[in-house]
């Protein structure tokens, strides 16, 4: 299994990491750093890379507090991000499949970061063709987890012994505490795929988009391009 906190137009590691997992866990219970990149992501357009950041209330931001209670600044954001994406992608290959999804999605209110996060996330999951369940972690009835406890109270939740983590948990994760739980933890590494792009002429290929991208250009071959790049 794995978890990841829900992130806001994901890049293709995100969905990556939920095609190489039997069960993933959305963990909108962790607080929001400053600097994790959670209510942000990059498309690409005729100018370059345009990085699309959902306002959050700085308040809420300080007292760290979870993703699913951190509210969302109406500041006409969605008008905004709605607008870049048609400019960027609306005379992409495939943007018609995704266009009525989108343009609902930025109609509608969302008034925690959670709440932004998660209808893309399952969207785009669908759309990768991945069958991978995703569970919200604030619905399963777990005592307050850190970085340390999440794992190994995930897995016993859903009686796993292996769990998916990302790479930079080789940096914090106390390997000493997830054997006492019998628990094997694996490092995922994405080996991101190149694919043609809208806008990017004879440059070099830009990577760690929106996955956005990658369905707005490929359409039905996306599937194929994400799952071909998960090891």
């Amino acid at each position: 299994m794995s978890a990841h906190q829900p992130a806001y137009l994901p890049w293709l590691g995100y969905f990556g990491k939920i095609a190489g997992a039997d069960l993933f866990v959305l963990h909108d219970r962790s607080p929001i750093g400053r600097r994790n990149g959670l209510n942000s992501n990059v498309i690409l357009t005729a100018n370059g890379p345009l990085t699309l950041t959902v306002p959050l209330s700085g308040a809420d931001v300080r007292s760290k507090r979870p993703l699913d209670e951190i509210r969302v600044v109406d500041d006409g954001w969605r008008r905004r991000h709605w607008r870049a994406l048609q400019t960027a992608y609306g005379r992409a290959p495939y943007f018609d499949l995704h266009r009525d999804f989108l343009a609902d999605y930025y109609t509608r209110d969302h008034e925690t970061l959670d709440a932004v996060c998660v209808p893309v996330i399952e969207y785009c999951a669908a759309a990768f063709g991945l069958s991978t369940p995703l569970r919200r972690l604030s619905e399963l009835g777990l005592p307050p987890v850190d970085r340390q406890t999440v794992i190994p109270a995930l897995c016993e939740r859903f009686g796993a012994r292996r769990f998916l983590a990302g790479p930079h948990a080789a940096d914090y994760l106390d390997w000493d505490l997830m054997k006492r739980h019998g628990l094997t933890v694996d490092l995922f590494h994405y080996r991101h795929p190149t694919y043609p792009q809208m806008h990017r002429g004879s440059a070099t290929f830009v990577s760690h988009l929106s996955a956005l991208d990658l369905l707005m250009n490929c359409g039905p071959r996306a599937a194929d391009l994400l799952k071909g790049s998960v090891g």
